[in-house]
């Protein structure tokens, strides 16, 4: 089901603390204030359908957005429309994340 595959903060904290092998792709057309997640490549959504050939199917694709909604979007289109199943979207998005951070999440 499309919603299991919303990873939250914490969640996405731990895997980089274990250095899990992750593709993380910050999708916002704009970058605001908030700063990207340390080893997130930067691919806007409207960008992404033209470079489906450089996303790896052999290991899980992280996206997020600013708030979780465009990213959730996108993630149900490359599970759905081009067989990706290993992929998520970060719960909230970057505004999520900052304050996960901020709050010194163990």
């Amino acid at each position: 089901m499309i919603y299991d595959k919303i990873i939250t903060p914490l969640q996405l904290k731990k895997k980089i603390a274990n250095e899990d092998e992750l593709f993380i792709i910050d999708t916002r057309e704009n970058t605001s204030f908030l700063k990207p997640i340390d080893s997130a490549i930067r691919l806007p959504a409207s960008k992404i359908m033209e470079k489906l050939d450089t996303l790896p199917k052999e290991k899980p694709i992280i996206l997020y957005c600013s708030h979780g909604v465009d990213s959730f979007f996108l993630m149900n289109i490359l599970i759905t429309e081009y067989g990706y199943t290993d992929v998520y979207s970060l719960k909230s998005g970057l505004e999520g994340w900052h304050k996960f951070i901020e709050k010194g999440a163990q």
